[in-house]
This record gives structure tokens, C-alpha cells and sequence, in this order.
């Protein structure tokens, strides 16, 4: 296994994983990145290599990230990198997927020399420029210690949480309360409009006494001006997001025989919810 990691892929240059790629691209060591979306890799030309496919980013990396969108997307990552990429490399699983599937894929890639980690990511800092995120670790501690010089272009945090799956249960649970959060905020705002409370005193109260978080105050501000129709159908993407990862919670639950009451009441109706704020 090499000392040091000379090259670096990513997958997946969304909200999320375009940001960490951003960060990436500031670092001294070569970057390659790959999204189906042409509209996503332009803002990376003469800051990355792109690659015309996933083979060809899997062949020039030694450690690749993924930040797809569900389990679905990072099987079919895996199955078109592993056969390319070298011995001792590492993929680092950036997206919110179910624990088995992190186990799966590095039981495939251990049989081909490659290491797999789980680093789910949630956002610290609202910003556009810098760290903005905590990286939740699963699996080998040497192998952690191994990526902490990438992880640092973008992560203001990093944790190692236990064995490999580990740190992708701890972002279901932390995705489950921040649904949670953002029903209930929708929920308040359209009880207090109903009781004639203004709604900027609720959320400055909100704000000073903690309970408002920053995915909260953004869906309600959403709420009050949904702007363009860009600006809502990037919105509605997080319904589907939304309704995933509250799915996500309900298996986990049901796996380790937890009860789940409010997590399948908020699941049942989170898509619907926001798809409304969206097109009403």
C-alpha cells in the first residue's frame, strides 16, 4: 500500500459533491472528476482532468470519491471502477447509503487489493469557498490517517466513528432528525400564520433560543419565496432526497428491532410536503 496518495478521482459533482471537488482542485495533487452531467464537469475544465468515463477516472486515481445519490448510483460506480482502479487504492463513499451496501462493495474491491472507507458528509458551514463539512469515518484507522490529507481540503470536522458501515448509520440517524427539524418548522410557521404571528418574531425567537438549524431556516424561507422555477425544481429534488433518506432511517431501524414511530409518519408525507411548497 503506497505511503502517500499522488492522484485523486471524484464522482458526482452535485450541490454536495461539486463543492468538496472544488475543494480538491485547490490541492497540489492532480484532480479527475466525472459527472453523467456535462453542465456539472464544465466548471472544472482547467482546474481537473475530465474523464470521459468512470474507467478512465478509476485508472488515474488513487483515491476516488463518491457522492451519487442513493445505493442504486454507488453500485454502479463501484462496478465500473473496481476493475480499473490500481492495488491499494481506496474509494471513499461520500453518499448517504445503506451500511450493507459500504460492506458489499468492499468485500468486492478487498478481493481486487482496493480499500473501501465509508465518509459520509454533513454540511457545518454555509459557505461557498473553504471547508464546509464533518466527515463521519468508517472502517481502518490506518486508512483513515492515510486520506486525512484530502479529507482536510473540505472538511472542517473529521471523525473516526467505529468499523466499516459505522459512520454511514451515524448520518442516517443525523439526516432523520434534520427531516424531522424541517417538517416541524414547516408545520410552525403555518400554525403561527393561522394564529396571526408574525413569522420573522417566530424565527427570531427560533434563532436565539437554537432550536431553529440551518436546513430549517432554509426550507422556510423557501416557503415565503420559492424565486424561480430553477429554484424550485432544485428544491423538489430534496423530496425524493428527503423520502430516500428517511427510508434509509426506517431499515436501519428495523434492522437493529428499534421502534420508529415518528420516523415513518415524517416519511410518509415529507415528499408531498415539500413538493407542495414547490409547485403551489
Amino acid at each position: 500500500m503506497a505511503a502517500t496518495i499522488a492522484s485523486i478521482g471524484f464522482v458526482g459533482l452535485g450541490s454536495m459533491g461539486g463543492a468538496q471537488a472544488r475543494e480538491l482542485a485547490k490541492l497540489a495533487i492532480p484532480l479527475t472528476v466525472f459527472d453523467i452531467s456535462s453542465a456539472a464537469m464544465e466548471p472544472f475544465a482547467g482546474k481537473a482532468k475530465l474523464a470521459a468515463s468512470l474507467a478512465e477516472l478509476g485508472t488515474n486515481s488513487d483515491c476516488v470519491g463518491i457522492c451519487v445519490q442513493d445505493d442504486k448510483q454507488v453500485n454502479e460506480c463501484a462496478e465500473q471502477l473496481l476493475p480499473t482502479m490500481r492495488r491499494g487504492s481506496i474509494i471513499l463513499i461520500h453518499s448517504t447509503v445503506r451500511p450493507a451496501t459500504v460492506q458489499d462493495i468492499a468485500a468486492r474491491a478487498g478481493e481486487r487489493g482496493i480499500d473501501v472507507i465509508d465518509a459520509s458528509v454533513t454540511r457545518t458551514e454555509m459557505t461557498s469557498d473553504g471547508p464546509f463539512v464533518f466527515c463521519m469515518l468508517g472502517g481502518d484507522e490506518a486508512l483513515a490517517a492515510r486520506v486525512q490529507p484530502i479529507l482536510d481540503a473540505y472538511a472542517t470536522n473529521t471523525m473516526l466513528v467505529g468499523p466499516l458501515g459505522s459512520a454511514m448509520a451515524l448520518k442516517i440517524c443525523n439526516n432523520l432528525i434534520s427531516w424531522c427539524e424541517i417538517m416541524l418548522g414547516i408545520e410552525a410557521v403555518k400554525i403561527a400564520e393561522a394564529a396571526s404571528v408574525p413569522i420573522d418574531k417566530l424565527m427570531t425567537v427560533m434563532a436565539r433560543n437554537g432550536v431553529m438549524s440551518p436546513p430549517m431556516r432554509a426550507f422556510i424561507n423557501f416557503r415565503a419565496d420559492p424565486g424561480s422555477k430553477e429554484q424550485r425544481d432544485t428544491m423538489a429534488v430534496q423530496a425524493g432526497i428527503g423520502e430516500k433518506d428517511l427510508a434509509l432511517a426506517s431499515e436501519l431501524a428495523a434492522g437493529v428491532n428499534a421502534t420508529s414511530p415518528i420516523t415513518s409518519f415524517v416519511r410518509d408525507r415529507v415528499r408531498q410536503e415539500i413538493l407542495d411548497l414547490c409547485y403551489r
